[in-house]
């Protein structure tokens, strides 16, 4: 009988090998980062990286997953000021000490030591991840990336299309990001950075001002349908508007933010939210823009306004 248990444990431990993967992935948090804006005009920024000679790129270390995937971090923080460490709305990460216990309480990283992080991709979806340390400084500072889980093959309710495209779209103030506020040196209490009043200057999608994106499509490709992944990883509300001849189907979520009209289709993502769409783009035109709005959350008044082609 003994014998038979340990055949039907070691099956069961086999099954899950071959379901489940497990990854591990270097992450290291830095603060000589630099971003050039426009040609005239480059910014330092903190960031994360996967290597020591690794450019800072904002986002930074993407991570991606399967559901069913388990992933364990090595998070080294090799940055200058003030300790750092890694959180992200809707996944649980668990923080491990230098012996692999998992601590009662999540703990900041200092200078120079590693962090052991880890998590199980329990849901698709696309989620932001960032430092939340001296919140919201650290974000706006460049320390953030994306985190994309990807249906099982057998989830029938996304057809997996061969295009995609993750627009992660943020504000930027240049007065956030000066040497002497950027070069906070270190302290062990880990006090707040004080930081003057957010006033954004520039709007960027992935690294680049907005204005620059090039578009979803080709036009050679315009009657293949593109799974978009939007994440707003600035302070201020994103508005984005589709033309009336882009058909918009969300997933993983019915979320009222979205709403449909014959102008056209809008979703809005407060600081931090992601979403994700399949995009029919087949009736567009060339005439047809996308359109970005950056709200003051507060004011409620539109600071920047984005229009990007659909096609190019």
């Amino acid at each position: 009988m003994k014998r038979y248990r340990n055949i039907w444990v070691f099956s069961f431990l086999l099954a899950s090998t071959l379901l489940f993967s497990q990854k591990e992935q270097l992450i290291i948090g830095r603060t000589t980062g630099k971003l050039a804006i426009k040609n005239n005009l480059e910014i330092r920024t903190f960031g994360f990286t996967n290597s020591l000679s690794g450019q800072v790129a904002l986002p930074g270390s993407a991570i991606d997953l399967k559901e069913g995937d388990s992933l364990a971090i090595d998070f080294w923080n090799i940055s200058q000021g003030n300790p750092v460490s890694l959180y992200c709305k809707g996944i649980d990460f668990q923080q491990r000490n230098k012996e692999k216990e998992i601590m009662a309480k999540n703990e900041p990283v200092h200078h120079m030591e590693h962090g052991f992080y880890s998590f199980w991709a329990k849901k698709a979806g696309t989620y932001l991840y960032y430092s939340p340390e001296n919140y919201p400084f650290n974000l706006q500072a460049g320390m953030f990336g994306t985190i994309i889980i990807r249906a099982k093959e057998e989830d029938t309710l996304v057809v997996r299309p061969s295009n995609e495209a993750l627009w992660c779209s943020y504000e930027i103030d240049t007065q956030w990001h000066t040497d002497t506020l950027m070069g906070t040196e270190y302290d062990s209490e880990n006090k707040p950075v004080a930081f003057p009043k957010y006033q954004p200057g520039y709007f960027l999608i992935n690294g680049k001002m907005a204005l620059k994106t090039k578009g979803l499509q080709s036009f050679a490709h315009k009657k293949e349908k593109i799974l978009l992944r939007l994440v707003n990883a600035g302070l201020y509300l994103h508005e984005v508007d589709f033309p009336p001849g882009a058909t918009v189907q969300l997933i993983h979520t019915k979320d009222s933010r979205a709403i449909g009209s014959d102008k056209g289709y809008t979703v809005a993502l407060h600081p931090g939210e992601c979403l994700e769409m399949l995009l029919f783009l087949d009736k567009t035109t060339e005439k047809d823009r996308i359109v970005y709005h950056f709200i003051d959350p507060v004011s409620k008044k539109e600071h920047h306004r984005a229009a990007i082609p659909v096609l190019y």
